[in-house]
């Protein structure tokens, strides 16, 4: 009997695409999972569990939901490998942001599909991942392809809202042996879809941690005719203008100047100060490259933007509090404490409490890069994409990568490809994914899983049984 790809390749031989019959089902698991609103807050991805749960179920596929509170659930699937290896983890998270539905030009959770886009909440970030990675397990079942390692499939809730006590601590709490894995893909990369092809991969190999600090400033109340020295708005405007001047200590991180090295056009300024950035006085070329490039200057630094501001009831009434948030990305590796004392002494107002919820993880390294998936990776890509280049990243904003590499799995973040107008639509205004880098993707993510967890010898690949599997 040959198997589920090799007669999609037979069916499918006239377009030369052993993925074919794939595209479509995958566009349509796509399309379902974007119509469930799991704007987090509240989340409610328990709808979008039980989606794939019935999608994997269709191919005898067994998974699990796991409820910590209310509709607050994810989803564990698993393929038994011959267990000589260690499992392999494909991780994606369920829940989106919240949309602004009167600024889109479409509703944000209709799916709607239009010049071969998808466009909806969570198209980009990262219900496309989820898509892909469902498919690649079903391609796999129906094979019949002999694994070395179990492939499990991970989609999770409450990655979009930062703290200590989301849904993946209380996971890998409570059931974490489900997640032990010795690699893992997940977002958090940046993949270059340009003139049809993937162009490039900036494969996430460190990532900045995240941390909301709020600001509480504290006075007392009155009639606003009657000007008060300790008026909380006062104070809390004084803190946020320290913190825009402040310029936070330079740090060079070897994954960031690598990444630089690898993507600075030739010639170009950033290029001349990028090889600026092993020697002396490197300091300066790091300014320098923040004022060319504000995204690559983040590299080098803690960053703190204001998001929130709150304070006051009444506009003739001076209140007694008034509230800031601050979003922090602090370096691989920064204690949280010494940040926030470090940011107190910035600020220098004793009226002022920061609060902040840090996630209780221990200092979590760069991943290495002389590992069996980063040769997976950069060997599936070379075959998908004949000069495509690949750069290790450290990405400027942060993933729930982090909580399994404390616990020594090696992940990469490697996203679906996007072009760079579509990658700046991520939590904005009709976000949307090309259905052609989607299908792309999903190429790539079955190869890269079939050389990471394939089966030596006869393992087949995306012709079925017999073809070669590196």
């Amino acid at each position: 009997m040959i198997g589920w790809l090799a007669a999609v390749a037979l069916a499918g031989s006239a377009a030369g695409d052993p993925f074919l019959g794939a595209y479509a089902e995958m566009k349509d698991h796509l399309k379902a999972l974007i119509r469930f609103d799991t704007s987090n807050p509240p989340g409610n991805e328990l709808v979008a569990a039980r989606y794939l749960e019935r999608a994997l179920a269709d191919d005898g596929i067994e998974s699990r939901i796991y409820v910590s509170t209310g509709s607050r659930a994810s989803l564990i699937a698993r393929l038994k490998g011959d267990g000589s290896r260690r499992p392999f983890l494909l991780v994606c998270h369920t829940d989106v942001v919240p949309a602004e539905a009167a600024r889109w030009s479409v509703p944000p959770f209709d799916a709607v599909e239009k010049e071969g886009y998808v466009y909806g909440r969570g198209a980009a970030d990262i219900k496309g991942l989820c898509a892909a990675e469902l498919m690649v397990l079903k391609l796999l079942k129906r094979s019949g392809v002999r694994l070395s390692r179990d492939v499990v499939f991970f989609a999770q809730a409450d990655e979009e809202v930062g703290g200590s006590e989301r849904h993946l601590t209380w996971l890998l709490r409570e059931h974490g042996s489900e997640l032990d894995a010795e690699f893992a893909i997940n977002e958090g990369g940046h993949t270059l879809w340009r003139d049809g092809r993937i162009s490039s991969v900036h494969l996430q190999a460190a990532e900045k941690q995240y941390l909301d600090v709020t600001l509480v400033a504290r006075g007392s109340s009155g009639h606003a005719s009657i000007p008060r020295r300790d008026n909380p708005v006062f104070a809390l405007g004084r803190a946020l203008s320290r913190l825009a001047a402040w310029e936070p200590p330079l740090e060079r991180h070897p994954i960031a100047v690598r990444f630089l090295e690898a993507t600075a056009p030739p010639g170009s300024e950033r290029a001349r100060l990028t090889a600026k950035l092993s020697g002396r006085g490197w300091e300066r070329a790091a300014r320098a490259i923040e004022r060319l490039d504000a995204e690559a200057g983040a590299l080098f630094h803690d960053t703190v933007s204001a998001t929130i501001v709150e304070g006051g009831y009444k506009a003739n009434v001076v209140p007694s509090e008034a509230r800031a948030v601050v979003n922090c990305r602090l370096m691989p590796g920064r204690d949280p404490k010494r940040f926030v004392r470090d940011l107190g002494r910035v600020i220098a107002e004793p009226s002022i409490e920061l609060k902040y919820d840090a996630d209780p993880l221990p200092p979590v390294p760069s991943m290495p890069l002389d590992t069996p998936l980063f040769a997976a990776i950069e060997e599936a890509l070379g075959e998908q994409s004949p000069g495509a280049r690949i750069a290790p990243f450290m990405s400027a904003w942060s993933t729930d990568a982090q909580s399994l590499r404390a616990r020594g799995t090696i992940v990469y973040g490697l996203d679906p490809p996007m072009t760079p107008e579509d990658a700046d639509r991520a939590h904005g205004v009709d976000e949307r994914i090309g259905i052609d880098s989607v299908n792309a993707y999903l190429r790539l993510l079955h190869a890269v899983t079939l050389k990471i967890a394939g089966a030596p010898k006869d393992a087949p690949g995306p012709e079925g049984p017999g073809a070669a599997n590196p």
